[in-house]
């Protein structure tokens, strides 16, 4: 488990370039200013763990992912077509990516693989 805030900002960076966003959209999505969007990438400030649910909901992804050590990626990839992905588009995806985390993890409670 990573607990230097600089570390965590770089993960956070990492999903967020994986998933072609920018930190406008992240802002956006989590409606804060793009400027604590850079200090968290530069573990200049401290990411709250409702702040960190919300991230990970996005990238479709465990908080542990996000605060892990362990190289990881996104559970799901999904595609857009489109370079102008608004609020709407993120809030729809994140409830997306909650509904698919929740069917992983109930997979994994009854026996499935781990990965499948």
């Amino acid at each position: 488990m990573l607990n230097n805030v600089t570390e965590i900002g770089i993960k956070i960076r990492q999903f967020r370039e994986a998933a072609n966003l920018t930190q406008q959209q992240i802002a956006e999505y989590l409606s804060v200013d793009q400027s604590l969007i850079s200090k968290f990438e530069k573990g200049e400030r401290a990411i709250s763990s409702d702040t960190l649910n919300q991230l990970a909901v996005l990238f479709c992804c465990p908080v542990s992912a996000l605060v892990s050590a362990e190289k990881t990626a996104p559970t799901y990839n999904i595609a857009f077509r489109t370079n102008a992905i608004n609020f709407e588009d993120l809030n729809a995806l994140s409830v997306i990516n909650k509904i698919a985390l929740n069917q992983l993890q109930m997979d994994q409670l009854a026996g499935g693989i781990k990965n499948d």
